[in-house]
């Protein structure tokens, strides 16, 4: 337990914290602002760039480090991505079709994968790479050394 303390405490220090907290980054929800908040608070604010692109990804970090000069975190998937097969995809959308008519609602004509993996995403890896950022959390797997091609 000891030696759990002495780690976060020395994280602690490293990143400028005063509180042993992180917060969670969620895709859609948390915000430049919000991250900002928090790590002006003295944690650790966060932001998701997982449903973004690198473009996005690149504008979220500006402004967080617009609206503050302390450390956060960018968190980024890293699922691995699944084909997408249309009759499997069909058959759920015919399937849920009766869901979506009881809230007056049509599924959507298509579905595709909402976030794209870290695993897939050179450009993201680059912008990290370039913009680099006092923590990058990669949520969803277990990451392996490789470089952007």
């Amino acid at each position: 337990m000891a030696s759990d303390t002495a780690a976060t405490t020395g994280l602690m220090q490293r990143l400028g914290l005063s509180l042993p907290i992180i917060q969670a980054p969620m895709a859609g929800t948390s915000t430049p602002a919000l991250a900002a908040v928090v790590s002006g608070a003295g944690a650790l604010g966060s932001i998701a760039v997982g449903a973004v692109d690198a473009t996005a990804a690149a504008a979220m970090i500006a402004e967080t480090r617009e609206r503050t000069d302390r450390a956060f975190n960018v968190n980024v998937f890293c699922h691995q991505p699944l084909p997408m097969d249309p009759a499997r995809a069909d058959g759920w959308r015919a399937a849920l079709a009766p869901a979506f008519r009881s809230f007056g609602a049509k599924p959507a004509p298509t579905l595709r994968n909402i976030y794209r993996s870290f695993v897939e995403d050179d450009d993201m890896l680059r912008l990290l790479l370039q913009a680099r950022p006092a923590v990058v959390i990669i949520s969803a797997c277990r990451p392996r050394r490789r470089s952007p091609r």
